[in-house]
């Protein structure tokens, strides 16, 4: 009876250690599974995942996930693929329709130069001229735009004093803000200095101040500021009576203030927030009392000790 007893023992005994060992294995394998995932989300890894012993199950469950990461990668290879065409495409167009657009412009100048037009026909021209001016527009911000939503890849940064560059940036604006007397009220704060991409704030500055330009009435204010937490940039102009502007869609593509007028691709605030959006920026729009106002809000740049 105490020879079956031990025996009955050494059987338990023998299943727990089998327990044991094969519920290390199953654990091992877990944490292998979840560090084999983790580095699958890397496009560049290309391992698959691997078992440690022969169960039955951990084996499917491996294959399965292999040959659903095999279908993921051929998927984004496909993807990469046809995003290249595209961009192709999208260059090829963007060069065969500016280059005879940009010719019938040069044409049309000789034609008003020429002083041979009658007042009847030198309006016409004047109309035509008008018209191609806004396909211009509206084909450079459209093929901007594409090529913006194409680059997926991380902008440069460096070192931009801001309060210069808007300063400087204010300074272009001199000749329309004079020709239509416009009231300017300027607050900028100096030494502001932000990280970011040069050619991304440049075209953020001027799509705001080119938006004023073509809806500003009266007034046109900037102030730049910054505080505890973070930069503010804020550009405000007097809108004309009867506009109305939905500030939940100014940043949408093709919107446009003011459906009356032919000023404007409806891209450029569009745009901005694109541009915003790769740098971390948050940018938002108001109406208080007639006038609308886009305010960026910009993170604090800490100088690095050398």
């Amino acid at each position: 009876m105490v020879k079956i007893l031990v025996m009955v023992c050494i059987c338990l005994l023998i299943l727990l250690v089998l327990f044991i060992v094969k519920y290390i294995s199953l654990k091992r394998n877990i944490r292998n599974f979840v560090q084999d995932l983790e580095k699958l989300k890397d496009d560049n890894y290309r391992q698959p995942i691997k078992i440690d012993d022969f169960d039955k199950d951990l084996a499917r469950l491996a294959v399965g996930i292999n040959e659903h990461t095999e279908i993921q990668q051929n998927i984004r290879n496909e993807y990469e693929q046809s995003k290249n065409r595209f961009g192709m495409i999208i260059s090829g167009i963007s060069h065969d329709f500016r280059t005879p657009l940009t010719a019938s412009l040069g044409y049309l100048q000789m034609m008003e130069k020429s002083g041979e037009l009658s007042s009847a026909n030198m309006e016409y021209l004047n109309i035509v001229k008008q018209k191609n001016r806004y396909l211009k527009e509206l084909s450079d911000e459209f093929f901007e735009m594409t090529k913006l939503q194409q680059d997926e890849e991380e902008c440069e940064l460096e070192e931009v004093n801001l309060s210069n560059v808007l300063a400087e940036m204010l300074l272009e604006q001199h000749t329309w803000i004079e020709k239509r007397r416009i009231d300017t009220a300027f607050d900028i704060a100096e030494g502001i200095l932000i990280q970011t991409n040069p050619h991304y704030l440049a075209r953020i500055i001027n799509n705001i101040f080119s938006n004023v330009q073509k809806y500003s009435e009266e007034c046109l204010e900037v102030t730049l500021k910054r505080d505890e937490e973070q930069i503010v940039l804020r550009v405000s102009n007097m809108f004309a009576d009867g506009v109305t502007i939905d500030v939940n869609r100014v940043f949408e593509p093709f919107y446009r203030m003011d459906s009356r007028t032919e000023n404007g691709s409806g891209l450029g605030l569009y745009v901005v927030k694109l541009l915003a959006d790769k740098l971390g920026w948050k940018v938002q729009a108001e109406t208080k009392n007639g006038t609308f106002s886009v305010v960026v809000y910009m993170p604090l740049f800490i100088l690095k000790e050398p």
